[in-house]
């Protein structure tokens, strides 16, 4: 998807810039990175696409790195329980996404270009 500027992809970029668990400090993200560390080994990106709250557990969907979906299912009761992953090649994630969704999705992958090509 070829991204053109519009303010939803400027909204998409503010929001997703603030969603790099890389650069987080809050303890449930630097839970998060660590569990992805465990399965996905150094991760240069990693942009929430979606937060899901839960009643015991919130569900993040993450863009890893150009080419890898986390969702990411993690307890709000106990901190000590390991996180839930599941993984998903781009391309196969990418399947019946809703426009909004997709364009979303474009924006993260322009940031984690980026991200790549500085680090």
């Amino acid at each position: 998807m070829k991204l053109i500027g519009s303010k939803q992809e400027q909204d998409f970029r503010k929001e997703l810039a603030a969603s790099n668990i890389i650069k987080a400090q809050g303890e449930k993200e630097r839970a998060i990175l660590k569990a992805l560390r465990n399965i996905f080994g150094e991760i240069k990106s990693a942009y929430i696409l979606n937060w899901t709250p839960e009643q015991g557990e919130d569900i993040f969907t993450i863009l890893i790195d150009l080419d890898k979906i986390a969702k990411v299912e993690i307890s709000r009761v106990n901190n000590s329980e390991a996180p839930i992953i599941e993984t998903f090649k781009l391309k196969d994630f990418q399947k019946g996404l809703s426009k909004v969704f997709q364009i979303k999705l474009a924006v993260a992958i322009d940031l984690a270009k980026k991200d790549h090509q500085n680090g």
